[in-house]
């Protein structure tokens, strides 16, 4: 198993969509199963063998701070995105390449309201020879479950690739995108001079903006979980579901 070199998580958002819970908490740091979700995510890259680790923070980062220092100290480190108020998560990805010690060897980029169980980890950690780029996607584009989607050939290749928050039959069955993007050797380049000229037009948008509009020139195929297990949640509705969910999968694993 060949594992990313390094990983960026985004953890500078408000999560205001979930207050009152994020009003005293950062909604990374909201228990999942009776365990931080960001603590579930480092502990399975972590175990998985990626030695570079970097949180991108903004909202309460001092909270996240303490919790990394005091859980992971030496291991995990911190950059501040000091324009998160108005960030949706394009320069949290950009301080978070950049703070990586080889970002031109490839990087994985996790979004951390995603909860995914540990053989799904297992799937998406798991790059081959680090070449490819890949987007994860999880169940299908939905009235229910709208936002990033993309649909891909027989090959797993992406052919089309869009953010569409409100509903668009035209995308009803295209793979959901889960948050988690792995960008190649190959696609570094070019992932980096596409997302800084995004960024010199606006910070209000998210990381995968560029993707969407340079396809042809970042060749990229969709990594599925299948049946397994995974989660975004930016409401209270999809938190809930996430936790009471993730804890009935993992009491129904650990029995079989």
């Amino acid at each position: 198993m060949r594992v990313p070199e390094g990983v960026v998580l985004l953890a500078a958002g408000s999560g205001s969509r979930l207050a009152p819970l994020t009003d005293n908490c950062h909604k990374s740091l909201l228990p999942l199963a009776g365990i931080p979700a960001l603590k579930r995510t480092l502990d399975e890259i972590l175990a998985a063998g990626v030695e570079d680790v970097v949180v991108v923070t903004g909202y309460r980062h001092a909270d996240i701070e303490n919790f990394l220092s005091a859980n992971y100290h030496g291991i995990v480190r911190c950059v501040f995105n000091k324009y998160y108020k108005i960030d949706v998560n394009i320069l949290s990805a950009e301080l978070g390449v950049m703070a990586l010690r080889h970002p031109d060897h490839g990087y994985m980029i996790v979004e951390t309201d995603v909860i995914v169980e540990s053989k799904g980890w297992e799937i998406l950690l798991d790059i081959g020879d680090a070449t490819r780029s890949f987007w994860a996607t999880s169940g299908k584009y939905s009235e229910s479950l709208t936002g990033g989607t993309l649909q891909a050939d027989s090959q797993g290749n992406v052919t089309s690739l869009v953010y569409r928050p409100l509903y668009d039959s035209r995308c009803k069955g295209w793979l959901k995108l889960l948050g988690i993007l792995y960008v190649g050797r190959p696609q570094v380049a070019m992932d980096c001079l596409t997302r800084r000229r995004a960024i010199m037009n606006s910070i209000e948008q998210y990381y995968m903006m560029p993707w969407t509009k340079n396809l042809s020139s970042l060749p990229c195929f969709a990594r599925d979980l299948g049946t397994h297990f995974a989660a975004s949640y930016n409401d209270f509705g999809s938190y809930q579901y996430a936790d009471a969910e993730f804890q009935r999968i993992s009491e129904l694993r650990e029995r079989f």
